[in-house]
């Protein structure tokens, strides 16, 4: 069960808190913000959460006040409250980011995370991919809800690695020009920078599967059926929360040669879409070491592929706790 903050405000704080809110969608506007619409919705939760506890604690009544002071007592509250290390450390970095884009701050935010005692999030040694096996189960199990365009995102991630955000925007006329230059132009990436994917056999016989299904307008996932972009993300992410434990293998491999190769010893998390980004890494991966390239080729070129600039990112989707050279 996901922690929240349980933080009740009076009519005044509400008011206060109101005033905060609205001062920080101006600064982090969706339209100006470096990061995807995704990414930066995020900032808004943890900040939102910020002025909550700027109401309740402190009465402020704007951002060029704030200082360190404020953050470690935000940290003390959440920490009181459940929240993972991991989502308090998001919030942060939210914080630092409203607090850059204020003009005419009073003060500098000069504490570091480690300050703060918070633990360090565990990204190498943990198995996230999912097997083969995982997807041919979940994909059968859509098909049988009927849930075509489940079936449709997770068999496109499973091929070309894509985020749940990139997906879902893509559009019928995005795979019919994939399909004749075979390479996948994505334009709605994470830092807005766009990337091509060539086209292997899976992506393009799903892609045309999906063109060879009737509809009446461009998008795939979302539009049509009443859906917003967001709702369409949602709904997947929803599914998969609730039928996991149908198609998901509960224990840890340990003489996988994958994972002994990796040093993963720890037993898998719930599997997320996520986690099918990172299947496809360690196929790309593995692929290229089997054509004799060396392990950081292998992994820079995976990682472009990713849609990520250092060789060290693929490290993480591979689960892999130390860097070969």
């Amino acid at each position: 069960m996901t922690k929240r903050r349980d933080w009740t405000l009076t009519e005044k704080e509400k008011k206060v808190y109101e005033n905060l809110k609205k001062q920080a969608e101006r600064l982090l506007h969706f339209k100006k913000h470096h990061q995807s619409k995704r990414g930066t919705a995020r900032y808004r939760a943890g900040i939102y959460e910020f002025c909550k506890h700027l109401a309740i604690h402190y009465k402020s009544q704007n951002f060029r006040n704030i200082s360190d002071k404020h953050l470690e007592s935000f940290v003390i509250e959440s920490v009181k409250a459940g929240i993972s290390s991991a989502a308090i450390k998001t919030d942060l970095a939210a914080i630092r980011k409203l607090h850059s884009l204020v003009s005419n701050s009073r003060n500098m935010l000069t504490s570091d995370n480690s300050k703060f005692n918070l633990k360090k999030r565990r990204t190498r040694g943990v198995d996230r991919a999912w097997t083969s096996e995982e997807i041919a189960r979940a994909k059968q199990l859509a098909k049988e809800m009927d849930r075509v365009h489940i079936f449709w995102a997770i068999t496109i991630t499973e091929f070309l690695g894509t985020r749940i955000e990139e997906v879902t925007a893509l559009r019928r006329t995005q795979l019919k020009k994939a399909i004749n230059t075979e390479s996948l132009r994505l334009v709605n990436t994470k830092g807005g920078i766009p990337r091509d994917i060539p086209l292997n056999n899976g992506a393009r016989s799903i892609f045309q599967t999906i063109l060879a299904t009737p509809s009446t307008t461009d998008t795939i996932f979302f539009g049509w059926h009443g859906w917003t972009h967001d709702q369409a993300m949602k709904s997947i992410q929803n599914w998969i929360a609730n039928h996991r434990t149908s198609f998901m293998e509960n224990v840890l491999t340990n003489d996988n040669p994958y994972q002994q190769s990796f040093d993963i010893d720890e037993m898998r998390p719930r599997i997320t879409f996520h986690g099918l980004r990172h299947t496809f890494a360690r196929r790309e991966y593995e692929k290229r070491i089997k054509q004799g390239l060396s392990f950081q080729t292998a992994r820079l070129q995976t990682a472009a592929l990713l849609g990520h600039g250092r060789d060290e990112v693929t490290t993480i989707y591979l689960g892999k706790k130390e860097d070969q050279s």
